[in-house]
């Protein structure tokens, strides 16, 4: 019997062939988007803290320039 590479069987090969190469790189793929994924969290997280760090700080230097102000509206009008 010789190898007739247009027969039903050798077509199932090659499908079967192309359907595990997909598996794979579909597995890839998802990895992938997971690694992607912890790291816009991780970005995220990041942006946050930075948002509540600049908040502080503009209480702190808000206070601060309330502060001086009223010293020297206080040292200057008198």
């Amino acid at each position: 019997m010789t190898f007739d590479p247009h027969s039903n069987d050798a077509m199932f090969a090659k499908v079967l062939a192309k359907l595990d190469e997909h598996g794979a790189m579909l597995k890839e793929i998802k990895e992938q988007g997971s690694r992607s994924e912890q790291r816009i969290a991780m970005l995220e997280a990041w942006r946050e803290e930075l948002k509540g760090r600049v908040a502080v700080l503009a209480v702190l230097v808000s206070a601060l320039a309330t502060i001086v102000a009223n010293l020297a509206v206080k040292f200057l009008l008198k």
